[in-house]
């Protein structure tokens, strides 16, 4: 069969398929996609297409300011074959197109993200030059049985502390508050496990990224004038509401803060009637396991990150 590898854009997308293989991304993904890419972002979509316009296999590649963070010469890629069109080739085929894309744009490291309990995808990676460098668990939280009247106590211990809870959405809505709230999320960011080396986005990258978000689920803790800790969750469908970010300044660690902020996330998805709360914890990231464990989050098929080093 004449199989043809095709650059796709939300221009030409509905130009070119006219039908998707099975778990392969729509035009409302590769639009999501360009949505994320700033103007120094390098985002390629590549698709494997049938004469009869049917999408089998699909590959990304992206360098520059994503979300999340790439560190300096690495690039997020991702591959995906239909089911039914597995080993004949076309997985390798796509790779080879992107390692050429990467060369071009002289990334060093290609690195992806794939689920633990995907043993043949693992499998496929490694012969690939691939190596697991990360191991991130995703915790799921059943919203109804959440019973926020067994946490009072700590709040109260808290607010006689002098220690209060708030949101963004209380706070003026002019840049200089954006400014403080995202250098405020830099400086939690960087105690997480695995961020070290990466760079910094700048601020109005951040603003527009989350622009259309409800920030009163950008629960801050607050000390005075200060702000001493965060939890962000946002809105990924109508059921299920993502926990993106908690962090606690390291003066105050040992209050019970980041249990503290968690809950009023959840709080704030029981107010819009969610039934689910997802979140991601690096392996290495012990306490905040436990305090997702402690809330009743359950654990969920983790994810590997791998790299592949194809430059010095």
């Amino acid at each position: 069969m004449d199989l043809k590898i095709i650059p796709l854009t939300s221009k030409n997308f509905s130009e070119i398929v006219f039908e998707t293989g099975s778990g392969l991304p729509n035009i409302d993904t590769i639009k999501m996609l360009e949505k994320k890419a700033s103007s120094e972002t390098v985002l390629k979509i590549l698709g494997v297409i049938t004469p009869k316009g049917r999408l089998i296999g699909y590959g990304m590649y992206v360098t520059g300011p994503w979300d999340p963070i790439l560190e300096p010469e690495f690039a997020e890629v991702f591959i995906k074959v239909d089911p039914e069109w597995r080993n004949q080739g076309i997985g390798g085929w796509i790779f080879t197109e992107i390692e050429g894309i990467a060369h071009q744009n002289k990334s060093k490291v290609l690195q992806t993200q794939i689920q633990d309990t995907k043993e043949i995808d693992l499998n496929w990676a490694k012969k690939k030059g691939f190596d697991i460098t990360s191991h991130v668990f995703e915790s799921q939280l059943d919203i109804s049985l959440f019973n926020k009247e067994h946490y009072s106590s700590i709040f109260k211990e808290l607010e006689s502390s002098g220690i209060h809870l708030t949101t963004l959405d209380d706070y003026p809505k002019d840049k200089e508050t954006q400014n403080r709230f995202w250098d405020f999320w830099w400086e939690l960011v960087t105690d997480v496990p695995g961020m070290k080396g990466k760079p910094r986005p700048v601020n109005d990258r951040m603003i527009a990224l989350l622009k259309d978000f409800d920030k009163k689920g950008f629960i801050l803790a607050v000390d005075g004038d200060q702000w001493i800790a965060m939890s962000m969750v946002v809105k990924e469908t109508e059921d299920v509401y993502y926990n993106s970010m908690t962090g606690v300044d390291q003066r105050f660690r040992g209050k019970g803060l980041a249990q503290a902020v968690k809950i009023k996330a959840i709080e704030y998805a029981l107010q819009n009637k969610v039934k689910y709360i997802r979140t991601h914890n690096n392996s290495n990231n012990t306490p905040m396991l436990y305090v997702n464990r402690k809330l009743g989050y359950e654990e969920k098929p983790g994810i590997y990150g791998l790299t592949k080093r194809i430059g010095d």
